[in-house]
């Protein structure tokens, strides 16, 4: 699932955070600040940067790749320029409470856990790809 505010983008896998996205508030180019929500997925080959460096590589023998998906539901407001009614501070959604603004410290535990044992390549610490650390990438996950 994904909890997407004003104050970040969360991606869970089974309730727990797989990604932590935040905002600073400034107008960037990284955080989709007053923009309307939109999702797509796509399958491509990153044999050569996002496993291990490329010493995973992908079996194409095992194509065709597929994705799909059920049981997708949406809490959401729609959008309506200029900004939906629902993209002020109200709070009258749940995703726009204080809670949802920060990781509880159990997500927090839980994100902890899947960046030691899971993650196996994170832009972030890509120097060699990314010589000059990305501008969202100095943005703590744990405030």
């Amino acid at each position: 699932s994904i909890l997407w505010n004003n104050h970040q983008i969360v991606f869970f896998v089974d309730k727990v955070p797989v990604r932590v996205h935040k905002n600073n508030g400034e107008a960037n180019n990284f955080f989709p600040n007053e923009k309307p929500m939109y999702l797509f997925s796509s399958i491509w080959n990153a044999d050569d940067w996002a496993t291990r460096g490329g010493l995973e590589k992908t079996d194409w023998k095992k194509a065709p790749f597929v994705s799909s998906y059920k049981d997708f539901s949406v809490e959401a407001c729609q959008w309506e320029d200029p900004y939906p009614e629902c993209v002020s501070t109200t709070t009258k959604n749940w995703w726009d409470q204080y809670d949802a603004w920060h990781l509880s410290d159990q997500q927090k535990m839980d994100f902890a856990w899947v960046e030691r044992n899971l993650v196996i390549y994170d832009y972030c610490k890509d120097t060699e790809r990314f010589p000059t650390v990305p501008v969202e990438c100095s943005l703590s996950p744990w405030d």
